[in-house]
């Protein structure tokens, strides 16, 4: 288990967690990604998204990872600190309800203006956060992660529409009185976690590195108000196994 100050989580809304991740599992994650988009047509089951530019076609998300290769990812997963982190900060009632890659490919990787999570979800994930680890270098050359501390503390904030972006409803610094963005610096296999309000985003990619995560997500399956499309229980999820 990394050192986890609950205190400071629940205070700026997120917390910084280096070397998550170990070597050969950020290898295997890379190269599945590769292989997949190698493939040239990618199975619906994974809801891809496309970054194009200039005739460059580039995987930009893929979804449901646990749930299309859990033999895989159950795994990986286990031999993180994920499971214990969310049993601290939810109990043991957690479940993974989101297993995704952000591929924010070299050149064409797009924008991804600040927003809440909870604000694009189609249902309500009490007491969720996630977990972004990086699988290459994150940093402002490649289009770099950011997030506003405090963000969290008042809930949700409406989310307004941009004029010319395509992907979901936004917040603003200004507008909305949040203050100035954290740049989260990144080396392969570190990972940040935050709340389900925590706002943050991330800018494209001109580089020629593409700038690769993967985020999971746990919420608290006990709660009553609990609904979700998929879900993966603790137990379900160690039962997999870390080899």
């Amino acid at each position: 288990m990394p050192n986890f100050d609950i205190d400071s989580y629940c205070r700026d809304g997120y917390h910084q967690l280096p070397d998550m991740l170990c070597n050969e599992d950020q290898r295997r994650a890379v190269e599945f990604f590769d292989a997949l988009e190698a493939t040239g047509e990618v199975a619906s089951d994974y809801e891809a998204e496309y970054d194009e530019a200039d005739g460059v076609r580039r995987l930009r998300k893929l979804r449901r990872l646990l749930w299309n290769d859990p033999k895989l990812w159950g795994p990986i997963l286990n031999r993180t600190s994920c499971p214990g982190l969310a049993r601290q900060v939810i109990g043991d009632g957690a479940a993974v309800v989101f297993h995704a890659a952000f591929l924010k490919p070299a050149y064409v990787g797009s924008e991804v203006t600040l927003h809440q999570d909870q604000a694009l979800w189609t249902c309500t994930y009490p007491r969720a956060f996630s977990i972004w680890f990086a699988l290459t270098p994150v940093s402002p050359v490649n289009g770099g992660l950011f997030g506003c501390p405090g963000s969290h503390a008042d809930g949700y904030i409406p989310h307004r529409d941009r004029p010319h972006y395509r992907w979901h409803a936004c917040l603003d610094i200004a507008d909305d009185r949040l203050r100035d963005p954290v740049q989260f610096e990144l080396s392969p296999g570190d990972a940040v976690m935050w709340d389900r309000f925590f706002a943050h985003g991330s800018a494209a990619n001109t580089s020629p590195i593409d700038r690769r995560g993967m985020v999971v997500v746990f919420a608290d399956a006990s709660d009553p108000e609990f609904r979700a499309k998929d879900r993966f229980l603790l137990t379900d999820l160690a039962a997999l196994g870390t080899v």
